[in-house]
């Protein structure tokens, strides 16, 4: 019986895919009961010496595969993701920069080897030609950019560190991650390791400001009732890259009362009770105009008034069509999704931000900061619009020295607060 050719490409493909399921499945069963060291040393002889690997089955599944047309492509992609097992399936994140690290390492020797005594005989050679080609991969540049992710942190603020460029502090804005660090085309391992290292960045940054704002309270205390177990106080580091002052600000700014005897909180709830009341579009937009116009109100009366006619001229323009509708949840985000655009950037394509700047140059970046908060609190579905424009101005800056973006800096900075905050597990209710 023949077969044409697609018939045989059908059965191939089919073929391949119950052998890497059953390399996959090898690895994901191991992973949980051996150590790193075993894991690391079972990649080395699967991937790098194939046919000594201890259980054959599974070498005899990728020599298999490496049988297939286009077995290069494929290849890549199945080392991609094994790498990923290993490095996903680790608890503690020491242990998978633990992994990450020996993996690099495994490859970079792959690379600088002109024989093949520490690989032993490979199937004329090709599997070795074929890490190698790895290497030279977009999965291996997102491997290599994780890990360099990975071993940064949020290191304290130096004067160094004002003359190096705005994208190696990227680490220190997990908000980020999946707009600077995640395209359409990311392995669906890349991805969760990423937001898995956004979790932990997160959850880092919380414990270490709580635990700064906590210990500055103490401190104040102590200087209050004149104790000397202040100085045993004064150990822990501010996590930001704000002045102390900046920072104890902006968290009484973003946690405290403001504009009256409001909270952020109190003020959008109050808001959202009233507007649950039927209304036509133009009247929600009137009442939306109050509701943010009070970050306006400065000492300078030049500042206040302009900032609120170009607000309030902006806001009536906003989907003027459906002005006599009756207002609902859709005009709701598609308003505030169209403020973000005004505040701050519209798009990748369209980057004017002089609005943004001269919020930031003349409220300054707290308040400003307030403001976009203010729209989260009302609407939190458009807070990946908010983290995404960030992003495409921490991309176009990315280049230049932090000293000459400083107003950027401040504006992450204070955003990265406000999140915490306000959406982050982090109390620092005794704030009021």
């Amino acid at each position: 019986m023949k077969y044409t050719s697609k018939q045989i490409i059908v059965t191939n493909s089919y073929e391949q895919q119950i052998l890497e399921e059953k390399i996959y499945n090898h690895f994901l069963k191991l992973v949980s009961i051996e150590s790193i060291e075993q894991m690391i040393e079972r990649f080395r002889i699967l991937f790098f010496q194939s046919s000594s690997y201890q259980t054959p089955e599974i070498s005899t599944a990728l020599e298999r595969i490496l049988q297939f047309p286009e077995c290069e492509e494929q290849f890549n992609y199945i080392l991609n993701r094994c790498c990923y097992i290993l490095i996903n399936y680790q608890q503690q994140h020491q242990d998978q920069k633990n992994v990450l690290e020996k993996l690099i390492q495994l490859f970079s020797q792959a690379t600088s080897k002109s024989d093949y005594s520490y690989y032993g005989y490979c199937q004329t050679k090709k599997i070795l030609e074929l890490v190698r080609g790895f290497t030279h991969s977009q999965q291996y540049l997102s491997l290599k950019r994780l890990a360099a992710l990975m071993n940064q942190g949020f290191e304290s603020k130096s004067r160094s560190s004002l003359n190096q460029p705005l994208k190696i502090i990227i680490p220190r804005y997990p908000y980020l991650y999946n707009y600077l660090l995640l395209t359409p085309k990311s392995s669906t391992e890349y991805q969760q390791a990423i937001r898995k290292l956004q979790e932990q960045k997160q959850q880092k940054f919380e414990i270490n400001l709580s635990r700064y704002i906590t210990n500055q309270a103490r401190i104040e205390l102590c200087q209050f009732q004149q104790l000397q177990s202040v100085k045993q106080l004064q150990s822990i580091k501010n996590p930001t890259l704000l002045s102390n002052n900046e920072l104890l600000l902006s968290i009484k700014q973003f946690v405290g009362k403001v504009e009256g005897r409001e909270t952020y909180q109190d003020y959008a709830k109050r808001f959202l009770t009233y507007i649950k009341i039927p209304q036509p579009y133009h009247s929600f937009k009137d009442s939306f105009y109050e509701y943010l116009s009070t970050s306006f109100d400065v000492e300078s009366q030049q500042i206040r008034v302009r900032f609120k006619e170009q607000l309030y001229k902006h806001l009536q323009n906003v989907m003027s069509e459906n002005d006599n509708q009756l207002f609902n949840e859709f005009l709701m985000k598609k308003t505030c999704s169209k403020m973000l655009s005004f505040l701050i950037v519209n798009n990748q394509k369209q980057l004017q931000h002089y609005l943004f700047v001269n919020l930031i140059d003349n409220l300054g970046p707290i308040i400003t900061t307030g403001l976009l908060l203010k729209i989260l609190l009302v609407c939190q579905e458009v807070r990946p619009g908010l983290e995404q424009r960030f992003a495409i101005l921490f991309n176009h800056y990315e280049s230049s020295t932090q000293k000459k973006v400083q107003w950027l800096v401040k504006a992450l900075e204070n955003m990265q607060i406000a999140l915490s905050t306000n959406f982050g597990r982090i109390d620092l209710s005794f704030i009021h």
